[in-house]
């Protein structure tokens, strides 16, 4: 049965569509949303981006999205936020909050009484989240991070949680998908709380690129006919993909202040014991070697030379024995850290 649907201080009547901002109480910060109260019955699901402020593709997606999208379009409701993170995005920060330093996909649940990013975070899962049958979360890799697509589900849910969320990173059209084993982040905290949820991740180190605002699109349109909102939804572009399930995933980070060098690009196969990269003093004095502990994929890699604990340098995910890549990586000579100490 049809029927307004409340979210905040927001009523959006049955056939409806509006593009507003909603405030973020106890805070300055509003975040521009679009609300589509579909013409018949169905899920509600919502889609954010922004999330982190200078992850761009996401974003100008659902800003296209939402634009373009009707009533008569939507079985259900969609509720498109975009970007969620406003005042990061203004201050182009990678991953923190000009507020107060914190990153918002670590703060969930959050806490309406501490500092803006854990009331954030308390407002939407809250507000928002909970109020989703489906979740979509859009990233990216952010200023310093150069990306391969790939999108999580989440593993710590309840069994049926699991494997819808997985169902629905299975309709992206990525290379590889991670079922991740963390509880931070808007997507581990919904599936937490009983909402099928995944986080995909496509573009980077600050581009917004119309191939991915494109296939962000149609990540979204894909989800939207698999849970049942755009039954009708005509796919027109044929996916490239079957998603390859990862379960073993490595993140290396610098234990101090350093320069980086990495010798791996995003999306080449890494072999077990190969160095990666290392980090020097301002002096050029090693400091640290990284090596891979098994063969696979890099996932991401910071480009970036100025790193600080804390900031991951790079992902790379073990693969099935046997599995051949189904995108060719164009092989980028290094010389390795042994010819360059010589």
């Amino acid at each position: 049965m049809l029927h307004t649907v409340c979210f905040a201080n927001m009523h959006i009547e049955p056939g409806t569509k509006l593009r507003t901002f909603v405030d973020v109480p106890r805070t300055l910060n509003t975040i521009p949303t679009t609300f589509i109260n579909g013409k018949y019955d169905g899920p509600t699901v919502l889609v954010t981006a922004g999330i982190h402020g200078s992850e761009y593709p996401g974003t100008a997606a659902s800003i296209e999205l939402g634009k373009a999208l009707k009533p008569e379009d939507i079985h259900g409701c969609l509720v498109i936020m975009h970007p969620v993170n406003v005042s990061a995005f203004w201050a182009r920060m990678a991953e923190l909050g000009p507020e107060d330093g914190l990153n918002l996909n670590r703060v969930f649940p959050g806490n309406p009484t501490l500092s803006r990013t854990y009331k954030l975070a308390d407002f939407l899962l809250n507000q928002f989240i909970l109020k989703a049958d489906y979740y979509l979360d859009l990233h990216s890799g952010d200023l310093q991070e150069d990306l391969h697509p790939y999108a999580y589900f989440p593993g710590n849910a309840s069994e049926e949680v699991n494997n819808k969320s997985r169902e629905m990173a299975k309709q992206i059209n990525v290379e590889y998908l991670v079922r991740s084993t963390a509880t931070t982040g808007a997507y581990n905290c919904a599936a937490l709380h009983g909402v099928p949820s995944i986080l995909v991740e496509r573009g980077g180190t600050g581009f917004c690129c119309r191939e991915d605002i494109d296939e962000y699109k149609d990540d979204v349109l894909h989800v939207l006919k698999h849970v049942g909102m755009m039954p009708e939804y005509d796919h027109g572009h044929v996916h490239t993909f079957t998603p390859q399930e990862l379960t073993n995933i490595e993140y290396l980070e610098a234990d101090r202040p350093a320069c980086w060098y990495h010798l791996k690009h995003s999306g080449e196969m890494v072999e077990k014991d190969e160095l990666l990269g290392y980090t020097t003093d301002f002096f050029g004095e090693v400091q640290e070697e990284f090596h891979a502990k098994f063969g696979g994929v890099m996932l991401y890699m910071t480009p970036a030379f100025s790193i600080t604990p804390g900031r991951v340098l790079c992902a790379y995910a073990e693969l099935p024995e046997g599995y051949v890549p189904q995108t060719p990586h164009t092989h980028v000579h290094m010389h390795s850290l042994a010819e360059k100490v010589k």
